[in-house]
């Protein structure tokens, strides 16, 4: 399973309020990629904690036969398309796509780390991959999606969208 988590705290003048960002990126991972599964969208607190406006976070599992560094690259492109700028590190962004894991590789380059060095540490993370897999098995860790998420920090989160019913 692939997963690129999405999130987004900043409008964008092409689409939007974050919320408005988030659907529309899934709208347009899933012209670049085969999407399988899309989690609720969430209202989360900004980690680490700063004056920051709430963001939206969601995941979502996709197939492809690009390797890890070309997905990457696309998920760049698509940032750019809503106007990310990178600046410095957990910094408001118009959208922000990570790729989470890749099947059960682990990968570490100057360019990216697979799996995301930070999942299990982020409940903004694993709430979404719950809704998708509650039992994938972070490939590091050895540990299930659901496990990790009952010991993550109780950072403040909330059901946003349920794309289920859009």
């Amino acid at each position: 399973m692939i997963l690129v988590a999405i999130g987004s705290n900043l409008n964008s003048k092409k689409f939007g309020p974050p919320l408005m960002n988030c659907i529309k990126c899934i709208k347009i991972l899933k012209k670049k990629f085969d999407v399988l599964n899309v989690s609720n969208l969430y209202e989360t607190e900004p980690i680490p904690k700063s004056n920051q406006v709430w963001y939206i976070n969601g995941v979502v599992s996709i197939s492809s036969i690009l390797q890890p560094i070309g997905i990457l690259k696309k998920l760049h492109s698509i940032e750019m398309a809503f106007g990310r700028v990178r600046k410095y590190k957990n910094e408001p962004r118009t959208i922000d796509l990570d790729l989470l894991c890749y099947n059960n590789s682990i990968l570490k380059s100057s360019e990216l780390v697979i799996p995301h060095p930070k999942i299990h540490e982020r409940r903004f993370v694993l709430q979404p991959i719950c809704d998708i897999d509650p039992e994938w098995i972070h490939p590091v860790l050895k540990e299930k999606a659901k496990k990790l998420l009952k010991n993550t920090i109780k950072q403040k989160i909330f059901l946003k969208k349920d794309l289920n019913k859009v």
